[in-house]
């Protein structure tokens, strides 16, 4: 049997993996159709079955059930990695930016690093309010990614992503009976809590639940 790719294979074999390495999972037929420019399903479905005749891929019965073959390829498995989608900019300060959905990138992290990969995103810290509050062994440093996970539960102590005014801020959190404290944690004495009404029209977006340090910037 011949195991050598041909072009279109090899195309069709990049596809799959470049989707793995920007989503954490593969491709579904459709997803493929389209990036593929191909007619209809049942070609996509001829080029998986060449590449599983061949050795590159495995198919599943699950949504999604493609599976790339370590050994094949001689490098890493993407399924085995989460794309989580950077929204932008944290502001670990006076909430000045306005919190809007930037997507600038996408942040490949291995599965085993985070229990729960679903409902995430990720920002990066500006500013130095909170540069002495740890989660794990990081600190929140200026430049790091926060992973938040979105509609998260959260007690007072918690880290959390607060949009205040339209603008979006980083915060330790405190809860009481009729008002919620958001209060920074830094070297820089110049920051100052944030007290909000419980029943105030502020959002709190999600729950830090991660800090990955940035080698670039760190």
């Amino acid at each position: 049997m011949d195991e050598k790719l041909t072009e279109r294979q090899e195309l069709v074999l990049k596809n799959i993996r470049d989707f793995y390495l920007d989503n954490g999972h593969a491709p579904s037929l459709t997803e493929l159709q389209l990036m593929l420019n191909i007619s209809t399903k049942r070609g996509v479905v001829n080029h998986l079955e060449a590449l599983e005749k061949k050795g590159y891929i495995i198919r599943t019965s699950e949504p999604r059930g493609i599976k790339i073959v370590e050994d094949k390829i001689g490098e890493e498995v993407y399924e085995y990695l989460v794309g989580i989608p950077i929204l932008g900019y944290a502001n670990a300060g006076t909430p000045i930016a306005l919190a809007e959905e930037n997507h600038i990138g996408i942040l490949q992290v291995d599965k085993k690093i985070l229990k729960n990969s679903k409902d995430l995103f990720a920002l990066i810290i500006s500013g130095d309010s909170m540069n002495q509050r740890q989660i794990g062994e990081q600190l929140l440093k200026e430049g790091s990614y926060l992973i938040v996970k979105k509609n998260s539960e959260f007690t007072s102590g918690d880290v959390v992503v607060a949009i205040v005014d339209g603008c979006a801020t980083v915060k330790n959190i405190k809860k009481e009976k009729e008002m919620v404290i958001l209060y920074p944690q830094s070297s820089n004495s110049i920051h100052r809590p944030i007290y909000l009404d419980s029943k105030s029209d502020s959002i709190i977006n999600g729950k830090v639940i991660k800090v990955l340090s940035n080698p670039v910037v760190n």
